[in-house]
């Protein structure tokens, strides 16, 4: 939704009353159903209003949220939609989900407002909590497959360019994306590999080194390759 996507614009202008609000935990997996909780913390000095929206969302190939209204084959029960969160207090929200069909995967945003600025703008945020309901099959080694994995120093910054699949029919998360050159190791953040989806990393490299190795750490195992390097 176009409101989620100016929660960057919403940052700059309040600091540093954003750091004052915190959500936990921010993703959560379940294997076929979920029964959980997330909690919201309030640090600041005044009693913030949340207010509760669950959305879909599908992720492109270059990792870029689409959100769209809650899937009708996601069946979801909430504690409460909305409520208050005195000063220096914690208020946890309980759910159930269920779905139709597996995998499944949706968003609950908490949507917070509370004090107003100097300039009298309204301290408003949105954070996320994001819920995976997985299938009865996790996903495994074989279901991912290296499409392309490349190294360019033709840039002031080395690249790497990689693409990497999912043939498997469940969602499996990335962990950790770690990068190693002969004399060097840098670390990225992993992301979501949807069933039948394409992933394209496009990687700055900082360390020494020519970059030759690039892995991909999930829960229960690893994917790794060489990279090929481009000429100069």
């Amino acid at each position: 939704m176009r409101h989620l996507h100016r929660l960057a614009i919403f940052l700059v202008f309040l600091a540093p009353a954003v750091t004052a609000q915190t959500i936990s935990p921010v993703i959560v997996e379940y294997r076929e159903k979920g029964a959980g909780r997330f909690q919201i913390h309030n640090d600041s000095d005044f009693p913030l209003t949340v207010v509760l929206e669950a959305h879909s969302f599908t992720v492109d190939s270059a990792g870029n949220p689409n959100f769209v209204p809650l899937s009708p084959d996601i069946h979801l029960d909430l504690s409460t939609n909305s409520f208050r969160v005195g000063p220096k207090q914690d208020y946890f929200v309980f759910y159930k989900a269920t779905a139709d069909k597996l995998p499944n995967w949706f968003c609950i945003y908490a949507n917070i407002s509370g004090s107003h600025t100097q300039d009298g703008i309204q301290v408003r945020i949105a954070l996320p909590h994001t819920v995976y309901l997985l299938g009865k099959k996790p996903g495994q080694l074989s279901d991912i497959v290296w499409v392309q994995a490349n190294s360019s120093s033709d840039s002031p910054k080395p690249k790497i360019e990689a693409a990497v699949e999912n043939h498997g029919t469940d969602v499996t998360r990335v962990r950790e994306v770690e990068v190693t050159s002969a004399s060097g190791k840098q670390l990225y953040q992993g992301f979501p590999l949807f069933p039948g989806q394409r992933r394209l990393l496009n990687l700055d490299w900082d360390q020494p080194g020519t970059p030759q190795h690039v892995q991909l750490k999930f829960e229960h195992f690893k994917a790794e390759t060489n990279l090929d390097v481009a000429p100069h």
